[in-house]
């Protein structure tokens, strides 16, 4: 279930406020700020609009293992990988 964008936006223009290091601490800052909103879509949609994620690496991002436990998710470390071009790491 999707939220529509007028909640998500203002989780989004939060997390472009804060000073987040990496793909697993946006995550997480995301899944607190989204609260029972959060799931893939969700942040797929978060990522696009605070990062400019584009849509095929958010979409990958939507597979993080807290999300999907199937062959093909992400662990932390893919998701800090995939979303290194985006946001800032150490």
């Amino acid at each position: 279930m999707i939220s529509t964008p007028c909640l998500l936006d203002p989780a989004a223009e939060e997390l472009k406020l804060r000073d987040i290091t990496g793909g697993v601490a946006v995550a997480r800052a995301a899944r607190s700020l989204l609260g029972e909103r959060f799931d893939s879509e969700s942040f797929m949609y978060v990522l696009m609009r605070a990062y400019s994620v584009d849509f095929h690496a958010a979409r990958d991002a939507s597979r993080w293992h807290e999300f999907e436990n199937g062959p093909r998710a992400l662990s932390d470390a893919d998701l800090e990988v995939l979303l290194a071009p985006w946001v800032a790491t150490n």
